[in-house]
């Protein structure tokens, strides 16, 4: 069963459908993605267009709650900004905590913070938790300032209407992550992706479209070039979710690939020497991965639309945001699997 809402993320008022002041870099993998430099030098290169830091070091709030606050995944996808300098800091909120006053802890580290990292993981996990205890204004108000937002996977979806989500996925649920991680080694480099892997068994699940914060428009699908350990290849999946829900954009980001938003423009990062899904034809650009997942083309991002069926387009290398993403759904539809969702991966939050 399908149930349609209204869509009301957006001011219609804006002509754009998104706030001139967002800074953000969209990348199509967690941990791998953000333990790249070359996205560090992205995110640091948006902040430094406004710095009016007089030589502070920036500071970074990592947002874990996608993959339950777990120590290994932070460090993993903040060495590389540490690296350079920046200062980390962390908002727990995966689980209650009656002996913190969260929402005026939420406060000042947002007020604080240069950048915003958001972990990978279970999406939908983490939408509940931040609407639950009202993270979302809180959020929206540092991007009015121009925090820059980030992150990979997950970390990528929450920032716009919705994405093509893997939160049924039981790896991804908290009592397999944390039995898994949370006595882990201190050995950053052991941490994978948080993104399942084909392995000798297929797994029973399937990808679901989840409610994002709405900050940008459009449908994201990460690792669109991948098969997670269902068997399902993304970029397929993505289509057939987009037929399900005409009328919303789709943005489609490789692996190794991200979207960097600076105000009304954005540009497309392709990681070099990584594979991905563009290939080069004599025709333009074709999807370059097989039936057996294997990228042979360079990583970078598909604007979808599907009404009837799914046209797809290379996104090109830069230009004007409100070139890709257009107009945003005026209906946005929910399935049950999301409710299936919340009850096989319980978030403490009544839904």
């Amino acid at each position: 069963m399908i149930s349609s809402i209204s869509s009301s993320k957006h001011n219609d008022a804006d002509d754009h459908y998104f706030h001139p002041n967002l800074k953000g870099v969209f990348v199509g993998s967690g941990s791998e993605g953000m333990a790249d430099p070359r996205v560090a030098d992205a995110i640091l290169n948006l902040l430094q267009e406004d710095d009016d830091s007089n030589g502070k070091s920036p500071t970074v709030l990592y947002l874990g709650t996608a993959t339950y606050d777990l120590p290994l995944f932070r460090a993993k996808q903040t060495q590389c900004l540490q690296d350079r300098g920046c200062i980390i800091t962390s908002l727990d909120v995966a689980f209650d905590d009656a002996t913190r006053d969260l929402q005026a802890e939420a406060q000042k580290k947002l007020q604080e913070a240069d950048i915003i990292v958001v972990g990978g993981g279970n999406t939908l996990y983490a939408i509940d938790r931040w609407n639950h205890l009202g993270l979302v204004p809180l959020l929206r108000k540092a991007m009015e300032r121009e925090t820059v937002l980030t992150g990979g996977s997950a970390g990528a979806i929450v920032w716009f209407d919705g994405g093509h989500s893997d939160s049924m996925d039981p790896d991804t649920y908290a009592c397999t992550m944390v039995a898994q991680y949370g006595n882990a080694s201190d050995k950053v480099e052991e941490v994978v992706d948080e993104r399942s892997t084909v392995g000798s068994e297929i797994k029973d699940w399937k990808y679901i479209r989840v409610d994002g914060l709405g900050f940008l428009p459009g449908l994201l699908c990460p690792h669109h070039d991948r098969i997670q350990s269902n068997g399902v290849l993304r970029a397929s999946d993505f289509d057939e979710m987009l037929l399900r829900h005409p009328g919303e954009r789709g943005i489609g980001i490789d692996h190794w690939a991200a979207l960097v938003v600076n105000g009304e423009s954005y540009s497309v990062l392709s990681l070099e020497g990584k594979p991905g899904s563009i290939l080069a034809s004599p025709s333009g650009k074709e999807f370059g991965v097989d039936e057996s997942g294997n990228a042979k083309g360079v990583p970078g991002i598909w604007i979808k639309h599907g009404n009837g069926h799914v046209s797809s387009n290379v996104c090109h290398p830069n230009g004007l945001l409100s070139e890709i993403l257009g107009v945003p759904s005026e209906i946005i539809r929910e399935s049950d699997d999301v409710k299936r969702c919340r009850e096989a991966n319980p978030s403490g939050v009544k839904i």
